[in-house]
């Protein structure tokens, strides 16, 4: 039988990224999020590339549907190599304005979600068991740059990244090795931020097997990538050429437009 990864999370850009280059490398891939028609369609892109997988709806609020995620996955697969919590509520605010009830959302899903799912994956585990298991987490690095608009998101990237650090820690002597991916960029934004070659970061972490956290380009950014962005689109001339360069981000930008107007 075939070694299985569970993405939760799994949408068309990481989440994709990370399920291909593990099924390039023989594994099946469980891709598992809330919408059936787009985890539907995303199977049949990797099935179209000789990839196995399968997908699963499941909510990463819901402890119910993810205990059923696990549940089905051991039941017609066998229990996972790997578990990768790619779920994340990105949503840019402010720190004066935001209701906190809105605070507690992003933390419900960035943060509990999290705490949640890998004790559930945990659970399935025999702790006599010396098979190598897998915890990979998509932090950030607005967990290391705080700026104005990214309140909710740095704090509860933040906290994730503290979960990860003690999660690891806890386990250190087990068969389960816990990654941090510290993705410090947007999709798409450049080369480097390509999802395909973001994807390459997982890979490495279950191959290397070294250290909690990966920082992903390598080293720790001097700024915020939001700021990065912010600087270069203030010039009309450098955002027409960025966004010829980048016509991904384009996206990002309208549903955030306080970088061309702030």
């Amino acid at each position: 039988m075939r070694e299985t990864v569970v993405i939760l999370g799994a949408g068309s850009g990481f989440g994709l990224a990370i399920a291909k280059a593990f099924g390039q490398q023989g594994k099946h891939v469980v891709l598992a999020a809330r919408h059936a028609e787009a985890l539907r369609n995303l199977v049949t892109q990797l099935r179209a590339d000789d990839i196995s997988a399968d997908w699963l709806v499941a909510d990463a609020t819901s402890s119910h549907q993810t205990a059923d995620l696990f549940r089905q996955v051991v039941q017609h697969f066998g229990v996972p190599e790997t578990f990768v919590y790619n779920v994340a509520d990105t949503t840019l605010d402010r720190p004066r304005d935001t209701p906190t009830d809105r605070i507690a959302t992003a933390l419900n899903v960035n943060v509990l979600g999290a705490i949640r799912t890998t004790r559930q994956f945990i659970d399935l585990l025999d702790a006599d068991d010396p098979t190598p298991r897998n915890i990979l987490i998509t932090g950030g690095g607005a967990a290391l740059h705080p700026v104005k608009e990214t309140t909710t998101l740095s704090l509860t990237k933040a906290a994730l990244r503290s979960y990860a650090y003690s999660l690891a820690d806890e386990l250190a002597d087990t068969a389960v090795y816990v990654g941090l991916i510290t993705v410090q960029g947007i999709a798409n934004t450049s080369a480097a931020m390509a999802p395909d070659q973001v994807a390459q970061a997982y890979l490495q972490a279950v191959a290397d097997r070294q250290g909690t956290e990966i920082l992903y380009p390598h080293g720790q950014q001097t700024q915020s990538e939001f700021t990065a962005l912010r600087a270069a689109t203030q010039d009309p001339a450098r955002l027409q050429a960025f966004l010829q360069d980048h016509p991904q981000a384009a996206t990002f930008l309208q549903q955030h437009p306080e970088f061309l107007n702030d």
